[in-house]
């Protein structure tokens, strides 16, 4: 090689070099990308929910979506092995953003009860007849919380008779009338025995009486009327004050056996003035009598104690029995403490649902919920369907219950339609200038006359408080499942939500209601609401033992507010000592419908297509299965439960902390999902199951 070539080599050589490096890591590059497209092509799942992040489409950026990533993130105690004690791992911090004692669900009643006070105590000049009486009745609760009333509504007529005192009482409204009572469920109307007074409520009336009219009392009188009094209520206490409710009958017959009441007369009074005849005529075929003694009794009832005694202690006795009611009403008179609004809701709810919903509420909620109750019936269906253990015959019956069973979502459509609730409104009077006493007396009837429209099916909704909590209801006697506004809303449910989120924050608590109609109470009912048992002798009998596995691990349970069930055994010379903490026997109910209800949840969230869903903010490399668990969980996250022991063995309720670890605890799914170890106490080798 010449001189110049090997000086042109020289030159040339670290270029080439430097070129041929670059073209072999392009070349790698090319092979790396190439061979982890295959491999992802090769490995990707076909149901990716289970193996890939939730983070297909974005991330949820709406502010209810912020919100539950707030929730989510800040309320959690990364400390916590989530095998060891998942309720603490997702409620570990709530306690920090919450000053309301109670569960997740009581603080967004909590703000529902604020809003509504907000409106109520701003200047409005609406034309709403529900909006005007919720406002007049608001400021005269404020009124009288700093003024001194002392109004006693009194009888200003005397009747000779005491059927027309009876009558006359009615007519306020009055439920309990002294002889006989009308309660009422959301089904049916019943005629039953008032309890009337106890001995030591005779004696404060008396004392009462003399309070009163020192002055006027012709006091050998007055001694001989109460003596005459005391011996017409001794004759009245001796029938038992049980109801039977195995045995009824028709008013017809009661009217038959009663004839110094008139019963027309007296109801007609609780009905609406302009539908009075409308609703009689529906309500006397509803109405239900016990066929009790203290009516029926062939030889001493009722009437033949009416016919015995004389007009003037039947007077005197009713006179008296009704002032005492309306004294105990004076005595609730508000004081600096009662939270107005709250009265507000409680006299009228319908219209403060209204007010919230139409202000605060995405309406489009309603449609996508309702939507994910069909889901969730059709995954409960399924899992009837697919039950190892029941029987086909019983199997028929509790898919007939499920797909028969009623729903209110939110609301009746009919309360849509503008000025609908303030028709009913024509009969109420309320003015500023009543006291509190009158203006709760008329309240109270307008209450009632509501109630007997809704039992005659003039009003689709029955005028309930309830309805404004943020909670959901299954109704055993109507086969019927409700859901409240205040639950299809922040934070539980929005329209923004991603599908799989909507799931997971209320599908539970669907799930739950829906297991209440098989829950070892619901199950003994039909597709009617009906008692009825439905279920072959052993598919009943394999129910009991796989409950009795319930109540067992709850009473079992160490729960972190109340510790575990103690038990001490000695030798046949010791006595054996239980201390039971909790008692799994009382919460059945309830703990069978936590378990019918994870697992219809989680059975409707492993149908959702993950692939056109935004993920969570903060949550995008988090595991579906487990962000299901941790979204499920929020709903029972509380501050410390301060409940006294003995307050909570008696409650229907199982603890928080049960409603997560001890129920998550049965899945196999959970366990899977978070990896937890067999013998972990979110992974007990024995599991309790229902279907």
């Amino acid at each position: 090689m010449s001189e110049k070539d090997k000086e042109t080599t020289k030159s040339h050589h670290p270029l080439r070099s430097l070129t041929i490096v670059l073209i072999w890591i392009f070349a790698l590059y090319v092979a790396v990308t190439i061979i982890r497209s295959s491999e992802t092509t090769e490995t990707t799942p076909s149901r990716p929910s289970e193996f890939q992040s939730v983070k297909n489409n974005g991330v949820c950026k709406s502010p209810e979506c912020i919100l539950l990533a707030h929730q989510l993130n800040n309320w959690r105690d990364v400390s916590v092995d989530p095998c060891q004690n998942f309720y603490k791992a997702v409620c570990g911090k709530y306690n920090e953003d919450t000053l309301v004692d109670g569960h997740r669900l009581m603080k967004k009643t909590k703000i529902v009860e604020q809003l509504l006070k907000e409106f109520l105590e701003q200047p409005s000049t609406t034309t709403s007849k529900s909006e005007k009486a919720m406002k007049t009745f608001y400021k005269i609760c404020q009124r009288a919380k700093t003024q001194n009333e002392t109004e006693y509504y009194q009888q200003r007529e005397m009747f000779s008779r005491f059927a027309d005192m009876i009558s006359n009482y009615s007519s306020l409204g009055r439920l309990n009338l002294g002889l006989f009572m009308i309660p009422s469920n959301y089904r049916d109307v019943f005629i039953g025995r008032d309890l009337l007074f106890s001995k030591e409520e005779l004696e404060e009336v008396k004392q009462m009486y003399l309070n009163d009219n020192k002055t006027l009392i012709d006091f050998p009188t007055f001694e001989e009327d109460f003596k005459n009094m005391e011996t017409f209520n001794d004759e009245l206490e001796q029938f038992e004050e049980q109801w039977d409710l195995s045995s009824f009958t028709k008013l017809s017959d009661l009217q038959a056996h009663l004839p110094s009441l008139d019963f027309e007369r007296i109801l007609k009074n609780l009905f609406n003035s302009k539908h009075k005849d409308e609703v009689w005529e529906t309500i006397r075929q509803r109405l239900l009598v016990p066929k009790l003694p203290f009516f029926f009794n062939e030889t001493y009832n009722l009437e033949t104690i009416l016919q015995t005694t004389s007009k003037r202690v039947l007077a005197n006795y009713f006179g008296a029995y009704f002032r005492f009611l309306m004294e105990e009403d004076n005595r609730d008179k508000p004081d600096g403490n009662v939270d107005c609004a709250k009265k507000v809701i409680e006299k009228l709810p319908l219209a403060s649902l209204r007010v919230f919903a139409r202000n605060h509420f995405d309406k489009e909620n309603l449609r996508l919920a309702s939507d994910m109750v069909e889901d969730i019936r059709q995954s409960f269906v399924e899992i009837i369907q697919q039950s190892t253990w029941l029987s086909q015959k019983t199997k028929m019956a509790a898919i007939r219950k499920i797909e028969h069973m009623q729903k209110l979502v939110g609301y009746p459509n009919d309360l849509e339609v503008p000025g609908a609730l303030d028709s009913y409104f024509d009969t109420l009077n309320l003015s500023e200038g009543m006291s509190y006493l009158a203006a709760e007396v008329e309240l109270d009837r307008f209450h009632t006359e509501q109630v007997m429209n809704f039992h005659a099916s003039l009003l689709s909704i029955k005028p309930d408080k309830m309805y404004v909590e943020t909670n959901a209801y299954y109704m055993p006697e109507l086969n019927k499942l409700t859901i409240n506004v205040a639950l299809l809303d922040e934070p539980f449910f929005d329209s923004t939500y991603p599908k799989y989120a909507k799931v997971a924050s209320i599908g539970e608590v669907i799930g739950h209601e829906i297991g209440h109609g098989f829950d070892p109470y619901g199950r003994l009912m039909d597709e009617n609401g009906g008692y009825k048992d439905w279920w072959t002798p052993e598919d009943s009998a394999e129910y009991d033992r796989r409950a009795q596995c319930l109540i067992d691990q709850y009473t079992g349970y160490d729960d972190p507010d109340y510790g575990r069930n103690v038990g001490v055994e000695g030798g046949c010379n010791y006595a054996l000592l239980h201390i039971f903490q909790l008692n799994g026997s009382i919460t059945i109910g309830e703990m069978a419908a936590d378990l019918l209800g994870i697992n219809v949840s989680w059975k409707t969230y492993k149908k959702v297509d993950f692939s056109s869903e935004p993920s969570i903010f903060g949550f995008e490399d988090e595991k579906p299965d487990k962000l299901f668990f941790h979204m499920t969980a929020l709903t029972w996250c509380r501050a410390r439960d301060s409940t006294p022991l003995a307050t909570k063995q008696r409650m229907l309720h199982p603890t928080s902390s049960f409603r997560v670890n001890g129920v998550f605890s049965n899945m196999k799914e959970f366990a899977e999902a978070f990896n937890c170890p067999v013998g972990s106490p979110m992974n007990p080798v024995k599991k309790c199951e229902l279907f």
